[in-house]
């Protein structure tokens, strides 16, 4: 599975306490606004891996839960500081173009996005479901509307807030000296490399500075007189560390599945084994439940309008691709969005796996060894796109 970059937890996301806070008011109280300065690691015994360190606005530094034991302590409210960005969106309330931060998509309404402020502003329809994404590449998590929903106000580092040197200050006598409060007068990017990651601040003396308040992860500043942020839908933010295939109809209506349904898992192994502990623990025999894996032997399915109905949306089709149809081909990488490349004939292209089956050794006693050979040959990776695949595709990289 190819992941992508920006959708694990980064240093520098701005977060908010979660679904399984137990911590009291560390945060200064519901709403209280965060960033996140450190990862954890295996191995360590006050931070361990899916763990995180959180630089309160408030002052407060502490460890959290992101994944471990199966617990989240927080939401991402915000990570247009670590670079997010949409390139080609355009938030249909305030015009800004390359919209940066979680993505907000209205599932009703032709092409209309908005940016997280907007959509936390209550523009738009109310009763009008959205669609989440995270990132630029990632999936789509699908949310009920907004109508009748919660919503927490913000509060922290803002537009007004009073301030000192915080944990990370390297700035000299800038702000005239330890403890001399000044003001935030502007929240807004750092040139095109980062979002709503700095402050600009405006001390006793009338200068004025920018500070890093998510920017590489630093955090400059302390709040000691806390200003108003906007709010929050606490339902509709993604749980930091759990990874948004897990989340998507758990947001849209609670019930995530019911007895019956057939479901498929598109993890691989390393991730599904993280993520059952604490949730049942981890066989084995798990992984055989997903439907093909790199190395399997697979056949495509000789028919022609089923494959071109197939690939719509799944690597699409192309009429190079006519020549593998019937033919036995190897799995050589799963993508994460649960489509396969295949090296077949001495080429590799991208298949739905509604376009595979199970290659069977009796099925085709005949097959040519020297097929096989071109095939194992052929081991390196493609420079350029083949298969009908677009470069680079959503859910993945290349």
């Amino acid at each position: 599975m190819d992941p992508d970059p920006q959708a694990g937890v980064q240093v520098g996301m701005r977060v908010v306490r979660g679904v399984d806070w137990k911590w009291g008011q560390q945060d200064g109280g519901e709403g209280g606004v965060g960033t996140v300065v450190e990862l954890g690691r295996h191995g360590s015994p006050s931070t361990p891996d899916r763990t995180v360190v959180v630089q309160w606005d408030q002052g407060t530094r502490t460890n959290y839960r992101a994944g471990y034991q199966g617990a989240h302590d927080l939401l991402l409210y915000d990570n247009a500081q670590i670079g997010v960005r949409h390139p080609n969106i355009i938030c249909d309330c305030c015009k800004k173009h390359g919209l940066r931060g979680m993505r907000w998509k209205c599932r009703v309404c032709f092409d209309y996005d908005l940016c997280t402020q907007c959509y936390m502003h209550n523009r738009h329809d109310l009763a009008h479901a959205f669609e989440r994404y995270e990132t630029a590449h990632s999936r789509p998590v699908t949310l009920s509307p907004r109508q009748g929903l919660p919503r927490i106000p913000l509060r922290g580092i803002f537009q007004g807030a009073k301030v000192v040197r915080g944990p990370d200050w390297e700035w000299g006598s800038q702000d005239g000296g330890e403890g001399k409060p000044g003001r935030v007068v502007d929240i807004r990017g750092w040139d095109v490399e980062t979002g709503r990651s700095v402050a600009s601040v405006t001390w006793a003396d009338g200068t004025t500075n920018v500070y890093r308040v998510g920017h590489k992860g630093k955090v400059d500043l302390k709040c000691v007189g806390e200003a108003a942020g906007g709010f929050y839908y606490k339902e509709h933010l993604p749980r930091l560390g759990k990874p948004a295939e897990l989340q998507r109809r758990v947001s849209a209506d609670g019930q995530p599945f019911q007895h019956g349904d057939k479901v498929k898992c598109l993890l691989d192994t390393d991730v599904l084994r993280e993520m059952q502990e604490g949730h049942g623990g981890w066989n084995p025999r798990m992984a055989e439940h997903n439907s093909f894996w790199v190395g399997d032997v697979v056949r495509v399915i000789d028919d022609l309008d089923a494959v071109k109905r197939l690939q719509a949306g799944h690597g699409e089709w192309t009429d190079d691709m006519a020549p593998a149809l019937g033919r036995v081909g190897k799995v050589v990488k799963v993508f994460g969005d649960g489509n396969l490349r295949v090296a077949v004939g001495g080429q590799r292209w991208t298949f739905s796996p509604s376009c595979l089956v199970a290659y069977r050794p009796e099925e085709d006693a005949n097959l040519d060894v020297a097929e096989r050979a071109r095939e194992n040959k052929s081991g390196h990776e493609p420079r350029g796109p083949v298969g009908g695949e677009a470069w680079p595709r959503p859910g993945h990289h290349p």
